[in-house]
């Protein structure tokens, strides 16, 4: 029918082209952007954040990111490995498993340290960040924002110093992935991996 409208001839070599052309515009115009931003897992999953990625799935939460708009402050690979080794787990999977184990209220220790790492709701700029100062953590309990010598931070309550976001990431329904240099803790984890006398 465009064809026609154009008098160009159905199967002529222009007519294809405009064809293939059309059929790409109409699929940019039909692909919301909100289509082509990745899901948070897909962030964890293509970022260096395979622990707390296979935490999130063991705990059940993944699907509570991916469906709602959340600041998920993310510590690395690396973070999860180093707090494992000072903790004296043999791992991270250890660790993550160990905390899997421990009762806390309702839920268990992995799920509430990591719902202490989600904020729900929108915070999408360094300012708004920065002027929450203390903001309600998934889990119920508080954190602090800041700003140091390293950059934007933000400290657990059981932290002795503050986690720093060492990179960002944008994700759907105007979701936030920060990753940090620390996991931020509501509760003591001395004792989770007893060291071997």
């Amino acid at each position: 029918m465009i064809s026609k409208l154009l008098k160009v001839k159905t199967g002529s070599k222009l007519s294809m082209q405009f064809g293939a052309s059309l059929v790409a515009m109409l699929m940019l115009i039909t692909v919301p952007a909100e289509a082509k931003t990745p899901k948070v897992s897909q962030i964890l999953n293509n970022n260096g954040f395979q622990t707390l990625l296979f935490a999130l799935k063991t705990t059940e939460l993944t699907s509570v990111l991916n469906e709602n708009t959340v600041v998920l402050f993310a510590p690395t690979d690396d973070v999860f490995e180093a707090t494992a080794e000072a903790l004296g787990c043999e791992d991270a999977v250890d660790f993550a498993t160990r905390l899997l184990g421990i009762p806390v209220g309702d839920t268990n220790a992995l799920a509430y340290v990591l719902t202490y790492h989600a904020y729900l709701g929108k915070l999408t700029r360094n300012n708004e960040l920065l002027s929450a100062g203390e903001i309600q953590m998934a889990n119920g309990d508080t954190a602090i924002t800041g700003v140091g010598q390293n950059g934007i931070n933000v400290k657990g309550e059981i932290n002795e110093t503050p986690s720093f976001i060492t990179a960002k990431f944008k994700a759907r329904k105007d979701s936030r992935v920060y990753a940090i240099d620390q996991i931020l803790l509501p509760i003591d984890p001395a004792g989770v991996c007893p060291i071997p006398s």
